[in-house]
């Protein structure tokens, strides 16, 4: 980790810059829940009818939706909330960035370039000390290094520019969604997102094609898989879940949780099992969910560790986990093994988790 460069760092340390332009007093003034009414206050102060705001917060907020209202979670769904259309996500994010014990992302970003730089170049000072009987080493070693200065920070650009395409799209579907409600031929917001474009081209030329329709078993069958807690990786023919040997627990104390280490270090706090980046996340606690993607990433800066359910050392997670520090463990159960409010050690050097009560 630590490329300069970064797309996705930029815009943490963006919210992280915009979060604390606003005054504690006035983050202390809404709970998890409120978010809305922060976002209808901002939009009052820019509109003139208010002037309770900073201006200096006003011209960052306006700046960072123009550059970053795109975002949100899980960007590469167009189903998915953005921070320009569902601004109370963003302030969400913001608030998570704010108070004591929360570290700059730029701080953390400036030490981790720093310390692979130092490493890299440990590295090639070993490989000239062996140049005579490894004559080769060091070249190889200088052009790696070069290769990777120069191309790993565009890691989460594809990405990244892919999430601004989809949300000009959905800019445009909502706009066709709208208009829809209005015609009485949908009944809520986001009920377009259980068409496919055909059904939505179709309906536009034929007003009589009912489209509630077809929108109501699915609505049924979306809200069924939400409430899952697994997403199987292998199923047999008879819908079993096929899972691999459980670890070998000889000699392993009772309350521990045996996984794969993805990001060193030791930590100690209350576990928060989330379905969601939106759901409430109080400083110093242990994130704990099925995976993680960008929209997750604000939180890891007040986290004091990272559980993850699936995925190996190169999914997002633990690559942010190690951007920021943080200890990591993944290929736990997180949903069955682990409740919010437990007090756990998390293990990134062994991949263990001791339930400590």
């Amino acid at each position: 980790g630590g490329y300069e460069g970064d797309e996705l760092m930029k815009i943490n340390i963006d919210i992280y810059s915009l979060a604390n332009k606003l005054g504690a007093n006035i983050w202390e003034q809404y709970g998890h829940d409120e978010m809305y009414q922060l976002a209808d206050r901002i939009q009052q102060n820019i509109d003139g009818t208010l002037s309770d705001l900073p201006d200096e917060f006003l011209t960052e907020w306006i700046s960072f939706l123009d550059k970053h209202g795109y975002d949100g979670e899980d960007q590469l769904f167009i189903s998915s909330p953005r921070y320009l259309d569902s601004p109370e996500l963003l302030l969400t994010r913001l608030r998570q960035n704010v108070g004591t014990g929360i570290r700059d992302p730029a701080d953390i970003h400036r030490e981790q370039v720093l310390k692979r730089r130092q490493v890299m170049n440990q590295q090639l000072d070993t490989a000239l000390a062996q140049r005579y009987t490894r004559p080769f080493r060091p070249s190889r070693i200088r052009r790696r290094n070069e290769v990777l200065e120069h191309t790993m920070w565009t890691r989460n650009a594809p990405k990244l520019h892919l999430a601004k395409v989809i949300g000009v799209l959905r800019e445009a579907v909502l706009q066709i969604e709208k208009e829809l409600i209005e015609a009485n031929r949908l009944a809520h917001t986001g009920d377009i997102f259980h068409l496919d474009l055909e059904e939505v081209d179709k309906a536009l030329v034929d007003e009589t094609f009912d489209l509630m329709q077809l929108v109501r078993p699915r609505m049924i069958a979306y809200e069924r898989a939400r409430k899952a807690t697994e997403c199987p990786l292998l199923v047999d023919s008879r819908c079993r879940i096929l899972r691999p040997d459980p670890p070998n627990r000889d000699n392993v104390e009772k309350g521990t949780l045996i996984g794969t280490a993805v990001s060193p270090g030791i930590a100690t706090g209350r576990v928060r099992v989330m379905k969601s980046p939106n759901e409430l996340f109080e400083r110093g606690e242990i994130l704990a969910a099925t995976v993680t993607s960008p929209a997750w990433t604000p939180l890891f800066s007040g986290a004091s560790a990272v559980v993850l359910q699936i995925g190996g050392a190169l999914q997002h997670g633990a690559l942010c986990a190690r951007e920021y520090g943080l200890p990591a463990v993944s290929n736990i159960n997180v949903h069955n093994d682990l409740k919010t409010g437990m007090l756990a050690e998390v293990n990134g050097n062994t991949g263990t988790i001791k339930i400590l009560e």
